[in-house]
């Protein structure tokens, strides 16, 4: 059996205390907990993300290895995690834990890519629902920030199955690179914006009103590191950390146009 690619169909949240970024983002984007039998977590579960009923992510214990501050890991889509693991390492990447069987929901490995961006492949053991969800509270958007956007946009088409589309957005240092698959646009890779940002995957969450989120996310204990700002023809964007240091976008689309 075999899945679509060129997609990242998970967003998981890895810090040492998921109950505290669960009341967090419950009260930011009202999004509710689904706890699932997993015999390798702490406690013998796993508590999922869910908005309007439909899983989009998970919070996950910091396990033994990871980096110690709170973040975000996007989950890429694969055929074969094994495969696509030993192809990461030999385009100049590295394998942080090796393909693992997670029971008969699939196996995942994490990799980094040749910036050292950390990001998960995620091989399913069943058909999933795998596409941005369209609603708010629900991710909409992944974006890699990387020295070098052109190489980096070649190495995600060689292991995840992606075309690129290079634009030229105003105000920034370069083009930014959109990956699309299956005729869609799948995630972006440009520049830091600020010196200094490492190498890494942003997830973004579908909001209603990004002025109001920021501030919510403000008075919630999030510290703004881009405040509300407009993007032209795609809607208004702001990134925050959240009360444990975790980076996280939010987009505000502009409303479809009218036919």
């Amino acid at each position: 059996m075999t899945f679509p690619t060129g997609r990242f169909v998970w967003f998981e949240y890895v810090a040492k205390d998921v109950k505290k970024a669960q009341g967090f983002f419950g009260e930011l984007f009202n999004w509710k907990t689904q706890a699932m039998p997993a015999p390798a977590s702490p406690g013998g579960e796993y508590s999922m993300i869910a908005i309007d009923g439909q899983t989009i992510g998970g919070y996950m214990v910091t396990p033994e290895g990871a980096p110690p501050h709170a973040h975000w890991i996007s989950h890429l889509q694969v055929e074969s995690a094994q495969a696509t693991a030993q192809k990461v390492k030999s385009l100049g990447g590295k394998i942080r834990k090796e393909p693992t069987k997670m029971g008969d929901f699939g196996t995942w490995a994490i990799v980094a890519d040749p910036f050292d961006a950390t990001f998960a492949l995620w091989q399913p053991g069943k058909p999933e629902a795998s596409e941005y969800k369209g609603i708010n509270g629900a991710f909409c958007w992944n974006e890699l920030t990387v020295p070098d956007p052109a190489k980096a946009s070649s190495f995600y088409q060689q292991i995840g199955g992606f075309t690129e589309d290079k634009k030229e957005m105003p105000g920034m240092d370069g083009a930014y690179y959109v990956l699309n698959s299956e005729g869609k646009p799948r995630a972006g890779i440009a520049k830091p914006m600020k010196p200094g940002v490492p190498s890494m995957w942003l997830p973004y969450v579908a909001v209603a009103s990004a002025d109001h989120t920021s501030e919510k996310a403000k008075k919630l204990g999030a510290q703004i590191h881009v405040p509300p700002t407009d993007i032209p023809t795609v809607g208004r964007f702001s990134i925050f950390a959240d009360n444990q240091g975790a980076a996280l976008g939010i987009l505000q689309p502009l409303p479809p146009a009218k036919k």
